[in-house]
């Protein structure tokens, strides 16, 4: 589990959000979920994503790498995958899944597809691309 750079709650709702992009964990379970900040703080060099959120029941349970990002979908899956090398001795075992929320997404446009099924191929971590704003339940 991360010590720095992070916070604890049991909120139901608990948000991130950064020039109108937005995303939320609806923790219906009321689990605890660790909300570090990644860039500028806990990762302080090269390149890195916005924050990650350990969901814990009585251990870590789930991890999620959250990137808010402008229009640049590529830039943001290389900041995901450097944020995934670098915590990975911490979250090796855990399941593990990733969230670019950008201004603007083609909605299933090829390319998009070609990113999720690359970095699924490279990471072993599902990819999630949407825009403005993505819920996921806990």
């Amino acid at each position: 589990m991360i010590e720095d750079c992070n916070s604890f709650n049991k909120n139901k709702i608990v948000s991130v959000s950064e020039n109108k992009r937005t995303f939320r964990i609806n923790n219906t379970s009321l689990f605890t979920i660790n909300k570090v900040e990644v860039d500028g703080c806990y990762i302080s060099e090269g390149r890195k994503c916005d924050f990650l959120f350990e969901i814990i029941e009585d251990e870590i349970k789930e991890v999620f790498y959250v990137e808010l990002k402008g229009k640049h979908i590529e830039d943001a899956v290389e900041q995901l995958e450097a944020t995934l090398k670098a915590c990975l001795e911490l979250h090796k075992t855990i399941p593990r899944s990733c969230y670019i929320v950008a201004s603007r997404v083609p909605k299933l446009s090829t390319s998009i597809q070609k990113y999720k099924k690359e970095f699924k191929r490279k990471n072993g971590v599902l990819l999630y691309i949407d825009t403005r704003q993505k819920e996921v339940t806990v």
